[in-house]
């Protein structure tokens, strides 16, 4: 998958403020250790930066105030570049939660009786995560039972095309069974 832009105003607001104050970002996204490390890290580089060039630079050499440049620069450039990958952890958890919710609310409809609004649920997920065996199941039962037999003789197919261990083997000739065949 390609990097892809930030889907959420924290996602923008934790790059932005990453940018302002190293670390930041990261604590916004719950990285809180990293977020406080990074933060530390830059802070003691560039103080240390200052005082070597601004301070008191005749007490610096210019090899060791290019250092000091240096390592800051590094640190500020580390923050930003691990603030991305908390970024991608928090849009991945986020991503994460939202399956599990729906799955949860499309198993409610299905217990309550409720098919086709389950499977309209799913469709999404199936569209996002095509080779989530789990959505796909959950999909071709919804289908199933709303009575939508192309819908499931399909999804029941993507089931059997995924599910190469075999853990769907059971539910998928019972599928079968129900439409009169894949």
């Amino acid at each position: 998958m390609a990097a892809a832009e930030p889907s959420s105003a924290l996602e923008r607001w934790a790059l932005w403020a990453n940018l302002v104050l190293p670390g930041s970002g990261m604590i916004l996204v719950g990285a809180l250790a990293s977020g406080l490390l990074g933060g530390l890290v830059f802070a003691v580089c560039a103080n240390f930066a200052l005082a070597a060039v601004l301070l008191v630079p005749d007490d610096f050499s210019a090899t060791a105030q290019a250092l000091a440049i240096g390592t800051a620069a590094g640190a500020y450039v580390g923050a930003q570049v691990r603030c991305a990958g908390c970024v991608r952890a928090w849009r991945a958890q986020a991503s994460e939660r939202a399956r599990r919710r729906l799955l949860w609310q499309s198993q409610e409809l299905l217990d309550r009786g409720d098919a086709a609004q389950a499977a309209a649920l799913l469709r999404p997920l199936v569209d996002e995560a095509p080779d989530d065996l789990l959505v796909t199941y959950r999909l071709a039962q919804a289908l199933t039972v709303a009575g939508d037999v192309p819908g499931a003789r399909a999804a029941w197919q993507q089931l059997r095309q995924l599910d190469c261990h075999g853990l769907y083997k059971q539910q998928i000739l019972d599928g079968a069974r129900l439409l009169g065949g894949l």
